[in-house]
């Protein structure tokens, strides 16, 4: 399985359907610019525990969207490049480049899947648990999938497809080890005659850890889950999705780095009224410790977003996520025991004096909490931005 050409065929895919989506557009004006400047006040810009510096820090984007239908295909591609200028700290200035593109493919009505890539990437502040210094990095998601579904009756479906997917942080020695893993898998799902969509899926990868830094994980890995999943329209305006997995990952060198156990999580999109909607979840994850030593991270995560349309060109939001760390089964250093809180909390306005320009100012807060010494930080962060749609 490792062996599997499915990036190179995913990647020329996401490059097809960008092309595709322009050529169409250019005929039926569908086709969606936007452009986007800012500016942010970071009280903290290293996220240090002491001798905090401040900074003022630039935004430009540029990002193009587009959605096309023809006959029983849908093409879609959203690509957005930003840049960020920090006024005295330069050696922070970075760059993202951000898409997905997927193609909805059908051969006939019954007989259906995508194949998709998506790519995202963001600032991240990492701890260096030898030193306890807080690092300010990069990091870098893709995920390519192709999956079919066969329709076998107007209730049950059949799936199968191959994904890969691929984390990378620029910083040394980081929490993931960067892992890259290929996987197959199979499913079974059900549709109710209202909506509800439930589904079952096995898959089985291949993996190794591309972080080559003295000190990180290193080698490759199996990796197994199985899924049980659910899409619930509890009504019209009320959508609820859920999944429950078991997922286990065993490496033939290193069998201080295997670990196993319950994932899952659920999110609530909730349209309370006409002028107020709220959107809701919880995560429970696993994920590798990046450290040759051994042991894992277990991670619980709650986000709560609810958005009031004030006025008809006047929309207020806040936002409050909180992330809970805990290093398990490692057997010695300073990562016994750890464990840290991650906390973001904020406010925001949304003003759109023209129906294509929009004017946004937030103020928001961010904490960590870490049982490593002289980790801990807060930071407090204003911004003022303009975006454009044409």
């Amino acid at each position: 399985m490792k062996n599997l050409p499915i990036r190179p065929l995913l990647s020329l895919a996401a490059l097809c359907v960008g092309s595709a989506a322009y050529g169409a557009d250019e005929q039926t004006g569908v086709f969606q610019f936007r452009a986007a400047a800012g500016v942010e006040r970071d009280s903290n810009v290293l996220r240090q525990n002491t001798g905090e510096i401040s900074d003022n820090i630039g935004m430009l984007s540029v990002g193009v969207k587009a959605d096309k239908r023809i006959g029983l295909q849908r093409l879609r591609a959203d690509v957005e490049a930003t840049q960020y200028k920090y006024q005295d700290q330069s050696s922070l200035d970075y760059h993202t480049i951000n898409y997905s593109a997927a193609w909805d493919w059908s051969l006939t009505p019954r007989f259906h899947g995508v194949l998709s890539a998506d790519r995202r990437q963001y600032r991240e502040v990492t701890t260096d648990s030898l030193t306890f210094a807080n690092r300010i990095g990069r990091r870098t998601e893709r995920n390519e999938v192709l999956e079919g579904v066969y329709d076998v009756g107007a209730s049950w479906r059949a799936l199968a497809g191959f994904t890969r997917s691929s984390s990378e942080s620029t910083e040394p020695r980081s929490w993931d080890a960067s892992p890259v893993v290929r996987s197959a898998r199979v499913g079974v799902g059900y549709e109710t005659p209202k909506g509800s969509l439930l589904t079952l899926k096995y898959r089985r990868g291949d993996g190794e850890y591309t972080d080559t830094t003295p000190g990180a994980a290193t080698g490759g890995f199996k990796e197994k889950e199985t899924e049980l999943a659910l899409k619930w329209p509890v009504t019209i305006k009320t959508a609820i999705d859920a999944r429950i997995a078991h997922v286990s990952r065993e490496h033939s060198v290193a069998p201080q780095l295997d670990f196993s156990g319950m994932v899952g999580g659920a999110n609530i999109n909730w349209e309370i009224s006409a002028k107020t909607r709220l959107i809701a979840g919880y995560m429970h994850d696993l994920i590798a410790s990046g450290l040759v030593t051994g042991g894992h991270v277990e991670t619980d995560r709650v986000y709560i977003t609810p958005v009031w349309q004030v006025l008809p060109h006047i929309a207020l939001n806040a936002r409050y996520d909180r992330s809970e760390r805990r290093w398990r089964d490692v057997p010695a250093g300073a990562d016994v025991g750890r464990h840290e809180t991650v906390e973001a909390a904020g406010v925001g306005l949304d003003w759109d004096p023209r129906p294509a320009l929009t004017v946004s100012t937030s103020l928001r807060g961010e904490k960590l909490a870490s049982s490593l010494p002289l980790s801990s930080y807060n930071a407090t962060i204003f911004a003022v931005a303009v975006k454009a749609r044409f």
